[in-house]
This record gives structure tokens, sequence and C-alpha cells, in this order.
């Protein structure tokens, strides 16, 4: 690929989602995110850079670079090596567009850890994970010398690119019968002192996965129900103690996998958002009506046909043809006014559960634990993320705020509620 030409190298459209990221992004912040694994040794950075090379041979969706154009942006190949990168105490920095040779994620290693960063115009955490466990399995393969199978989201790097992995489903499954309605009200933001640029507070709690699965069975709920109320309740308190005049709806905004309702095998976004929350100015909800209220929205939002309706509202203005031929500069002004109005203003955080990862049986030897993470919102406030391996959850706050009066919250309300938690931050 070092020898082609700009000429001959492949572009490919954005995804729907990924089309507003590039638009919103500035230099202090972009939508990016981070997967990683650690392992039981030591990392060897010329091991891991091998691994880098054959991995992306082959998943050549990462292999890109974003270009802007008249009236869209666009991905395109990009020829030059993704080089491996010791880690940060601040991981997720944004992709600010002067990111060197235009790369769209990152791999960083320190000790026994391997990371990946991603800008979320490139994949979803279902895409990076298929990555992270691809690259892991083929780092292994080099320094441990094990033969690890093709199975459990671990690619055949020998094998032929997928077309459809490159694919973007959205419109493929959208069935535009009706569109639904963006319309919800403003929710609540706790209000902190914000970190300098570039810093971002990370908090991540260790518990039991099965007694986590047990204490939701109890309340009648899955388990990002369960998790999902206890933020609630959690930023709920954090208002009420603020005493402010006028009490905001606190709600929770939760990443759907539509590759649950859709055959689709894409590595890139595919993913929509569901926010089930409270209204605070009722009355105070007990736990246990709050885990109630989550249960019943989740239900009641999370269909095919609900979310084809939402898929098919987010399609809508990119089909027409009027607003397809508006300049981009123009479309990025519309962009930015509409995420004011329609994104962070209308959730009080997010909860993205990339649920229990299973790998190949030959790795699990050589693995201790999976995380995840999100970078610092515009908005700095809290949010959190979600991933199980093996009996472990790993639940990961991240903020751009000094106060972490959300995350102790959560934290002290899970271990009253007879669930230990092994908390660890990178700043004190």
């Amino acid at each position: 690929m070092n020898n082609k030409n700009e000429a001959e190298r492949q572009w490919y459209r954005l995804d729907n989602a990924a089309k507003l990221y590039p638009a919103v992004r500035n230099s202090r912040w972009s939508a990016n995110f981070r997967v990683s694994v650690t392992l039981k040794k030591e990392i060897d950075p010329l091991y891991l850079q091998q691994a880098v090379n054959a991995t992306m041979h082959r998943l050549t969706n990462f292999r890109l670079k974003l270009h802007r154009g008249l009236f869209w942006y666009y991905l395109e190949e990009d020829p030059y090596p993704n080089l491996v990168q010791p880690d940060v105490n601040n991981p997720c920095r944004p992709f600010s567009g002067r990111e060197k040779r235009g790369q769209l994620f990152r791999v960083r290693y320190y000790h026994k850890r391997i990371a990946v960063e991603f800008f979320h115009v490139l994949t979803d955490g279902t895409g990076a994970m298929v990555f992270l466990k691809t690259l892991t399995a083929e780092y292994l393969r080099r320094k441990e010398g094990v033969e690890i199978p093709c199975e459990e989201g671990v690619v055949d790097l020998n094998g032929k690119a997928d077309p459809e992995e490159m694919e973007d489903s959205f419109p493929k499954y959208a069935k535009f019968r009706t569109l639904k309605s963006r319309k919800e009200n403003k929710a609540y933001h706790f209000a902190g002192t914000l970190l300098p640029l570039g810093s971002t507070h990370i908090v991540t709690g260790t518990l039991s996965l099965d007694q986590a699965l047990a204490k939701a069975k109890g309340f009648g709920v899955s388990l990002t129900e369960f998790l999902v109320s206890v933020m609630i309740f959690s930023i709920a308190q954090c208002q009420k103690n603020s005493r402010a005049k006028i009490e905001l709806p606190v709600k929770v905004s939760v990443p759907v996998n539509l590759r649950q309702y859709y055959p689709s095998k894409t590595l890139r976004n595919f993913a929509l958002y569901v926010n089930p929350g409270i209204e605070p100015r009722y009355g105070e909800f007990t736990l246990e009506e709050i885990t109630e209220e989550v249960h019943h929205f989740m239900r009641m939002n999370l269909k095919e046909k609900y979310l084809n309706a939402v898929m098919c509202k987010n399609l809508s203005s990119e089909s027409n043809p009027v607003l397809r031929m508006i300049p981009l500069f123009v479309k990025n002004v519309a962009m930015s006014l509409a995420f004011r109005k329609y994104g962070d203003s209308l959730i009080s955080s997010t909860l993205s559960n990339l649920g229990a990862v299973k790998v190949p049986k030959v790795m699990e030897a050589y693995i201790e634990h999976f995380d995840f993470m999100l970078g610092r919102f515009l908005t700095s406030f809290p949010n959190a993320t979600v991933v199980s391996y093996q009996n472990a959850l790993r639940f990961t706050w991240t903020s751009g705020m000094v106060e972490k009066d959300v995350e102790r919250l959560f934290f002290t309300t899970l271990v009253r509620m007879g669930l230990p938690v092994r908390v660890e931050s990178n700043l004190r």
C-alpha cells in the first residue's frame, strides 16, 4: 500500500453517526474513547509494533485518515504506519485535526497494558474491541509463540477483508416509515471547578460481576438498568444538595448496539442512544422507584421499530438533496448548533456498557482484565463506562472537574448495598 499514489488510494464516506464528530470537535475536545487490556507480563514495544503493523494490514477500515471535502468530510487510506507510544497519565487527548499525519487512533503501552484510543469518527465500542482483541492475539502469537484461534472477535489476519466491515449500516437498515422526534427537555448538569485543559480525572471501581448481577436480579432489572439507576440516584442527590431553585430532569444516555437488532458485520459506528431518567420536580425518588422507571423506559424504547424511527430521523437531513449541496462550512455551523440543542444538553451523564468480554480460551491465561473509558466531554460533566472480564466488573468514571461528588456517591451507594468496590484513580 505504501506504493500507492494519492489518486489510487481508496476513499470512503463517513457513516451517519460519524458525520457529527468532525463538525463539533475543536482543539479542546473531540469525541474519543479508549479500550485497553492488561496482560500478566510486561509489554515489549517492539513486538507490539509488529502486531500493530500486521493488524492494520488486514483491518483496513482502521487504516484511514480524515479529509475535508467541499460538501462532506471523507476518509482515505493512510499509507503511513501507526507508531506505538508510551502511555500518559491523562489519556484520550483530543484528536484536534492537527494530529500527526491525520491518524484517527493511537496505540499506547505501559508496563503490562496495551491501550488503543479512537476518534469516534472511525468506529464504535464494538469495532474497537474487535481491533483490540485481534491486536492482542497477534502480539501474543509473536511474543509468546502461542497459537490463537480466530474466534470470539479475533479476526484472521491472513484472510481477506470483508467488504461488509466497511459498510455504513444505517441507511441499509433504515425503513423510513416514520421519523421519531428528537425533542426532549434539558437535563441537570453537575456544576464544578474545571480541571485545566488536557487533564482528565479518571476513577475506576472494580467489583464482582456475579455479585452485581445478583443485586440487579434482586431489583428485577438488567445489570445495565441497575447501574444506570444508581447513577441517576447519585446525580439526583447532587442536584438536591446543590439546592437549585429549579430542579431539572436527571437523565443518563445509554448507547444501544444496533447489531443486536440487525445482521450487520460493520466495524464502523452502528449504535443509537436512549435517555432514561426521572423528573425530580414530581418528588424525591427512592432507588427502588428509579429502577422501576428505568426498567420500563428501557423495555418500552429498546424495540426495533422505535429504534428504526430514530435512525430514520438521523438520516433524514443527509438524504435531502438540497441540504446535501450546502457547503461543508455551513453544515459545520448547523451541526454544531444541533449538537448543542440535541446533544449533551439533554443528558446528565452517559453509561456505555461493552458487556462481558470473551476471548479464545488459550488467551485467558495471559490476560488480567480489560478497561474501557470515554474521553473528557465538551461539557466536562462525569461520564461512565463498564466492561467485564471473567468475574471482574470495571466501572470507570471520567470527568473534567475537580469535584468528585457524583463518583463518590455512586460507589458509596454500591458499598452500602453490600457490593464491595476497589477504587483507583489517576489523580489524588
